[in-house]
């Protein structure tokens, strides 16, 4: 599974990066996460962990996730590490345009066993999920909520 977002939001990149790399708000930003927080001590950077709980059309899911790139205002990517649910990541990529942000989003899980033969919906449902979110995100920006 391999899903591609784009959401404009008219707010700086660096405020934008401020949010999402600051993984406790992880839990606001997807409505299937029921908690998120980073893992490791420090400063976020290229192997950092994190551990996300998620519910997701009935399933309970624990995700444990290491950076794997990280520029700051620009990049931030993930990979799930040994012990999660799933083999999933994603990227998260923000190109200043316009006075505002393009918010670039790549998501990707490897579905294994009986999960396969689902793919084709779990990949609607979860694309239609991470929209939600992500215009919700942008209203939040945009209203001055965040």
């Amino acid at each position: 599974m391999n899903i591609e977002i784009k959401v404009p939001i008219n707010r700086p990149a660096k405020e934008i990066f401020a949010y999402i790399s600051n993984f406790s708000n992880h839990k606001d930003m997807i409505a299937a996460n029921v908690d998120s927080k980073q893992t490791s001590e420090g400063p976020v950077k290229v192997g950092t962990t994190m551990r996300n709980i998620a519910k997701f059309m009935g399933m309970k899911m624990e995700e444990h996730f290491v950076v794997t790139e990280y520029e700051p205002n620009k990049i931030l990517a993930k990979k799930s590490a040994p012990g999660s649910t799933f083999v999933t990541g994603d990227k998260i990529v923000l190109e200043e345009k316009d006075g505002g942000t393009m918010l670039n989003l790549n998501v990707y899980a490897e579905l294994k066993g009986f999960m396969k033969l689902f793919d084709g919906i779990l990949e609607k449902q979860v694309r239609n999920s991470l929209v939600k979110d992500f215009y919700r995100l942008k209203a939040n920006f945009e209203l001055g909520k965040i």
